[in-house]
């Protein structure tokens, strides 16, 4: 093994014993609030592994036009790591708008993304690798998206488990969530964990970047870019709050299974599944986001010809008991 390899080897090790310890730390206390995390974020192993970790899985240079390529032929990978590192130790770092870009969806539409920066990107996979063990401490079993050791064929072997009893189904779409997340309620959700004002500080940062598009930058006052490092993470913050309330007080009327802001509740009855939607309707109103009237469906799987589609799969009842 040469040095770099070495080099790569510890920093992910003790990156890896970073987010075993804090997670076990969280785990122990649930009520305990994390105040000394900013330093770890700019830990040049954290910084190193970060950068590993976005420089893997590729992707667009974002509105400075910088490549991940440019990082590592031209400009130099150690180069723009110090510069970052010196930026974030002396609080100086500033976040710059997202590239807003649009893929096609199978329905003929596109769903809009916003690209960070590399540099943007490096920042939020450090902060992200600090903050998502205390926070993942936190979350439900029902919840399987964008998360460590759980997929969507977890879920949709959940679905198809439960389907077999449960005839009824709540299939339900979030309207335009990614761009609706209230920022103050998420920020208190983040704030029931952290408490250190520099980490909280970043986020809301990210939060108030900007879009830039076709040459102009605006402000949302609500949403987070999909297509960000961290916002899958702060996704899966903002709708914890359902997952909790829902297996504390409403699990009773049937099990729920979350991909992101994908959702689908399996009851065993009609009426069951019709005051399931009065709860997610409520939840909903409480978070400030509404249901998709269009693409949310009340779906008979009894007799086991409707179903309904969820993670690229069509699900229906082939078992009956």
């Amino acid at each position: 093994m040469n040095a770099k390899k070495m080099a790569n080897y510890i920093n992910k090790a003790k990156a890896q014993e970073l987010w075993k310890t804090l997670y076990l730390c969280a785990k122990e206390s649930p009520t305990r609030r994390f105040h000394a995390l900013y330093d770890k974020i700019f830990r040049p192993d954290i910084l190193w592994e970060a950068w590993q970790r976005v420089k893997r899985k590729k992707g667009s240079a974002g509105v400075d036009h910088q490549s991940i390529e440019q990082i590592v032929y031209d400009y130099g990978e150690k180069k723009f790591l110090n510069e970052l590192y010196k930026e974030l130790k002396e609080k100086n770092y500033h976040p710059q708008p997202v590239r807003r870009t649009y893929i096609p969806k199978d329905n003929g539409k596109k769903r809009p993304l916003g690209i960070p920066t590399i540099k943007d990107r490096v920042a939020q996979m450090a902060t992200k690798m600090v903050v998502e063990p205390i926070i993942e401490a936190d979350f439900e079993g029902c919840s399987y998206g964008f998360r460590p050791k759980r997929n969507a064929h977890q879920a949709v072997a959940k679905i198809r488990k439960a389907s077999r009893k449960c005839f009824w189904v709540v299939d339900v779409d979030i309207q335009g969530y990614f761009d609706h997340i209230n920022h103050d309620k998420l920020m208190v959700l983040v704030e029931q964990r952290i408490s250190d004002r520099r980490v909280l500080k970043l986020i809301r940062k990210w939060l108030k970047a900007g879009i830039m598009e076709e040459g102009k930058v605006r402000n949302p006052i609500t949403g987070t870019p999909q297509g960000g490092v961290i916002s899958p993470l702060l996704v899966n913050i903002y709708l914890n709050i359902m997952d909790k309330l829902w297996e504390k007080k409403f699990s009773g009327l049937g099990k729920i299974v979350r991909y992101a802001d994908d959702f689908v509740i399996l009851c065993h009855t009609k009426k069951q599944a019709l005051e399931s939607i009065q709860v997610i309707k409520a939840i909903m109103d409480k978070l400030d986001l509404s249901i998709n009237r269009e693409k949310s469906r009340l779906v008979n799987i009894w007799d086991d010809k409707e179903g309904f589609d969820f993670l690229g799969f069509h699900h229906r009842n082939s078992q009956r008991e």
